[in-house]
């Protein structure tokens, strides 16, 4: 890979929304996976990707993305909260951070 492309490489973080997986009730196989398929395709490009996990909601959501935005994550990968319950609310909590919906 040039140098050029290791030099504008940028850190990614792959976000969990789940109430389940965030009480430890269930194994969390959607965010490794997103990892896992960032880092093949990628995996030159990229500084790293954290992985984190948080609950439904859209303000959990909202400040988690901020916080990731703020270490420096400069493309954020949510999984889950899209379900039709009242605390699915993933996209409305990622709405207001934006730069491009993808």
């Amino acid at each position: 890979m040039p140098t050029a492309a290791r030099d504008s490489s940028v850190r990614a973080c792959v976000l969990t929304v789940s109430d389940r997986v965030s009480r430890g009730e269930r194994e969390d196989r959607s965010g490794p996976l997103t990892r896992d398929l960032l880092t093949s395709g990628l995996g030159d490009l990229l500084e790293g990707v954290d992985l984190r996990v948080v609950p439904d909601g859209e303000d959990p959501v909202r400040e988690a993305v901020a916080a990731a935005l703020r270490e420096g994550a400069r493309l954020v990968v949510t999984t889950g909260g899209t379900g039709v319950s009242p605390r699915d609310r993933t996209p409305e909590g990622t709405a207001p951070l934006l730069d491009r919906e993808l």
